[in-house]
């Protein structure tokens, strides 16, 4: 996919294909809710989730991530192409509502240049099968909700490089729980399973079932006080 010169356009799809966020969290990003040390994190504010926070008039959840170093690489290039000023994406109209109505904006306008890039590109060079299937769920949205795209193909890719650890790719991506990561990307697969198993080692005659368990008082059940 070429963007030559698009910045603005290669810095929203390459960033949220790193951290999974939804329109209005990518679109109201903001350089002070980043920090590149001592660990590299981005905060993302999600109105879907109301968590009895606010930003920008609207209610939501503030979620804290740490992306990978490629994502960091992305963001300083951002910085370095993009024009200073406070909002990634936009001028500081220097009021909550107005910024939100940017914000909004903004969304709604890269979205329909999306929508139209996407639509003069062969699904099937740019996309594996898998995330074809999952993903894209019929052309819903490669074709109807281009930005939601980066969050699902997010979800698929980082799923996979990290051997489905859902807990980790929840907390990047701003899901509550693991629960919807499996119902939507089939949970983890057979092969993944099985190398798992081979790499856990858990022997329970190794175990001292004598130890006093400090906390309660209590002393484990040994063999001997079964009979």
């Amino acid at each position: 996919m070429k963007m030559k010169n698009d910045w603005q356009s290669w810095s929203f799809m390459n960033i949220d294909l790193h951290t999974g966020a939804r329109a209005f969290a990518m679109a109201s990003l903001s350089w002070d809710r980043i920090a590149m040390s001592p660990a590299f994190r981005v905060e993302q504010f999600e109105p879907k989730i109301k968590k009895a926070s606010w930003y920008l008039t609207r209610e939501g959840k503030w979620w804290v991530k740490y992306p990978t170093e490629e994502c960091r690489a992305i963001v300083e290039t951002a910085y370095d192409r993009l024009p200073k000023r406070d909002f990634m994406f936009f001028e500081d109209a220097k009021s909550d509502r107005a910024n939100c109505l940017r914000a909004s904006y903004f969304a709604k306008r890269i979205a329909i240049w999306f929508r139209k890039i996407f639509s003069e590109l062969d699904k099937g060079t740019w996309l594996n099968e898998k995330t074809r299937v999952y993903a894209l769920g019929d052309g819903l949205y490669f074709d109807g909700k281009p930005l939601h795209l980066f969050r699902h193909t997010m979800a698929q890719y980082y799923l996979a490089a990290t051997n489905w650890s859902l807990a980790y790719v929840a907390s990047l991506g701003g899901w509550e729980n693991t629960e919807i990561l499996n119902k939507c990307y089939g949970g983890i697969p057979e092969h993944i399973r099985a190398q798992i198993s081979k790499s856990v080692h858990v022997r329970f005659d190794t175990l001292d079932l004598n130890t006093l368990i400090v906390a309660t008082g209590y002393s484990a059940i040994t063999p001997t006080a079964i009979r």
